[in-house]
């Protein structure tokens, strides 16, 4: 009879540095020791999961968050982060996230003019919300206005583990003084090409994909 035997992570594991003898407490994803609940940890220093999936909703048609999702509702400043102002028949469009290490990291992010500008390889566009509704962020009713998507790029699977992910996503308003914090990179493509409005823009910060791991306190 041949024996099972269960399937193999690792040929060695190594642990250096640490107490043989002393009371190890396994971490969560957060860096935190899983029974301690306090806020204070040593999680602050740690990666943050990369951004891997993006979805713009319409609220003003009653969609809501998917699941796992954030939806970023505020510009740095503290402002509505409407993507969508500047629409005459106002489906109050918003941005979703969702962070994980299910997926390659999404590696950048853009806006794309339909019939201004040629799709990059490698480049995917939010054309609709999760409710097969259109995610343009403009009306593009008249003869010389167009649509306005947003768009990304995602790493790909053979990219390895130290591939810089986004991290981070945020909106701001130039005309309420608000500005891209150092770390962030600004996409420099006005989201609201309508007549009204105020102009608005998408930032996003880049780290290290964060990867599986182990983690214990010492």
């Amino acid at each position: 009879m041949t024996e099972e035997k269960c399937p193999q992570l690792v040929d060695y594991f190594v642990v250096a540095g640490l107490d043989p003898v002393g009371a190890w407490k396994p971490l969560d994803e957060d860096g935190k020791t899983s029974s301690s609940s306090s806020s204070s940890s040593s999680s602050s220093g740690r990666a943050v999961e990369s951004v891997t999936d993006l979805a713009v909703i319409a609220r003003g048609l009653g969609e809501e968050v998917p699941e796992g999702f954030t939806c970023i509702e505020r510009t740095l400043g503290g402002h509505s982060a409407e993507l969508s102002a500047g629409i005459i028949n106002n489906p109050h469009l918003y941005l979703c996230y969702r962070r994980g290490r299910d997926k390659p990291p999404i590696l950048d992010l853009g806006v794309l003019y339909e019939g201004k500008e040629q799709l990059k390889p490698g480049w995917f566009v939010i054309e609709t919300t999760p409710y097969s509704r259109s995610a343009s962020l403009s009306s593009g009713g008249g003869p010389t206005a167009h649509r306005v998507f947003l768009m990304y790029r995602r790493a790909l699977d053979s990219q390895g583990l130290h591939t810089l992910g986004v991290t981070d996503i945020a909106l701001l308003l130039p005309g309420k003084a608000e500005v891209a914090p150092h770390t962030f990179c600004r996409v420099d493509k006005n989201l609201n090409t309508g007549m009204w409005g105020p102009a608005l823009y998408v930032c996003f910060k880049r780290a290290v994909a964060k990867a599986n791991a182990l983690l214990y306190e010492a």
